[in-house]
């Protein structure tokens, strides 16, 4: 079965309807369920989704936001334990030449742990990677 990681920018864009990538996030997201493909995001993600959403939308929507991904049964959130932060913190150091940030870096080793293919993002840091995005 097919695996996929959801990263912030795909869930901010899939919760916030005025999100330049809504409407592709739609797509998308329905496209993975439809495939019954094992949806994995991190514990790291899910703070900063429910952050940005604050940021970009209001407590209202990052609540729903929480809600959906805490209380989901197709969505396995990660925990960032002992071995992905030392995974991370290992790469984070080899990527000098590249501004990911460090919850980027967590879920690379994730994804590479987890022999996942593809991400659900919008964000350029996972192709430079190497890491396939959904489309």
């Amino acid at each position: 079965m097919e695996k996929a990681f959801v990263d912030t920018s795909g869930w901010v864009a899939l919760f916030v309807g005025n999100d330049k990538y809504h409407k592709k996030a739609v797509s998308i997201f329905e496209e993975i369920k439809n495939s019954k493909a094992l949806i994995y995001t991190s514990d790291y993600v899910v703070d900063e989704t429910i952050t940005t959403i604050l940021a970009r939308s209001s407590h209202k929507q990052s609540v729903l936001a929480g809600e959906a991904l805490f209380t989901s049964k197709i969505i396995k959130i990660i925990h960032i334990c002992p071995n992905y932060l030392q995974a991370a913190w290992e790469l984070y150091q080899k990527y000098e030449d590249k501004m990911f940030s460090f919850t980027d870096v967590t879920s690379f080793a994730i994804i590479k742990d987890l022999n996942i293919g593809k991400a659900f993002a919008f964000d350029r840091e996972f192709i430079q990677a190497g890491i396939e995005l959904m489309e």
